[in-house]
């Protein structure tokens, strides 16, 4: 760990340190595991967003209904989604208001995107039962568009729920506030 920190410290601040943290989050989420008889902790989540000046980290522990999150209308944002379960992960779901929050970054196999509906994109990813994996991570790029637009990014995982199949799950809802102003989690 010593070394990934030192090599964090020493790389600049131009999308190298992102990389190294991906591939470290990636090495440590996307192993092979075993689905137990029994499993009853549900799966957890991270949705990084870095861009014009703001950096922040939601997960499942989120209270999402104490804030608003206000991002500037036409603004590139990087981000990085991660889902996880030691037991295996089934899947990760994450909607969003393809009008106002627009993808600039390809989504390559094993994550795809579907129309949920004429307004909402799903980006998602499936796990195997027969080669459960502990999670997997998407990173990226996305753009804002409209003025005093309202959106909501929704986050929901499940897992195998063990041999007996009953499934857990994660969720959050961010609310986003799209329009002329500063980046910034505003207190509700």
């Amino acid at each position: 760990m010593n070394t990934s920190n030192n090599i964090m410290k020493n790389l600049k601040p131009n999308g190298n340190r992102l990389l190294v943290a991906l591939l470290t989050c990636l090495l440590a989420i996307a192993c092979e595991t075993e689905i137990p008889e029994t499993d009853v902790i549900p799966p957890e989540f991270t949705f990084q967003i870095t861009g014009d000046g703001f950096s922040e980290t939601f997960d499942q522990d989120t209270d999402f209904s104490s804030f608003q999150l206000n991002l500037r209308e036409d603004t590139d944002y990087d981000f990085i989604l991660s889902g996880s379960d030691v037991d295996g992960l089934k899947r990760i779901e994450w909607y969003l208001a393809h009008d106002y929050i627009e993808l600039e970054s390809e989504v390559i196999s094993p994550w795809s995107v579907t129309a949920s509906s004429a307004l909402v994109d799903v980006v998602s990813w499936n796990g195997n039962r027969n080669n459960p994996v502990t999670g997997s991570i998407l990173a990226g790029t996305f753009r804002t568009r409209g003025n005093s637009i309202g959106v909501r990014m929704t986050f929901y995982l499940t897992d195998f729920g063990g041999e007996s199949g009953r499934s857990n799950s994660s969720s959050g809802e961010l609310n986003i506030l799209i329009g002329d102003h500063d980046t910034e989690k505003i207190q509700l």
